[in-house]
């Protein structure tokens, strides 16, 4: 095992412990806990076995196991930038909704006291 295996796996290690710690403080549930977990383990898999990522690129017909590695974080980066996004514009219009209603509630309040 190389250098760069053995801290990248090291890296991988803390990672998952902070998921540990994260999904045990109920910071999110249960799926996102086992999506995350095996991302993680297939990314330390990759690393210590990098000959299965040539193997993958054979079978999906690509050149070299390393592209095959950079196509499937690509779309990974790709995917979750978009859900991130959806996400903070669902949590913009739930704010947008909020200050609006606390908004109409005081103006309401002050129009019933006068």
């Amino acid at each position: 095992m190389i250098l760069i295996q053995i801290l990248l796996v090291l890296l991988i290690l803390l990672i998952i412990s902070r998921l540990v710690v994260r999904f045990r403080n109920k910071q999110f549930g249960l799926f996102n806990f086992l999506l995350w977990l095996v991302f993680w383990i297939a990314g330390a898999s990759i690393i210590l076995y990098p000959e299965a990522s040539s193997y993958i690129a054979r079978v999906l017909g690509v050149g070299r196991g390393a592209d095959v590695v950079i196509y499937i974080s690509l779309v990974l980066i790709f995917y979750f930038i978009f859900y991130i996004t959806v996400r903070l514009r669902v949590i913009e219009q739930q704010i947008t909704r909020i200050v609006r209603k606390i908004s109409l509630d005081k103006d309401e309040k002050n129009h019933t006291k006068t």
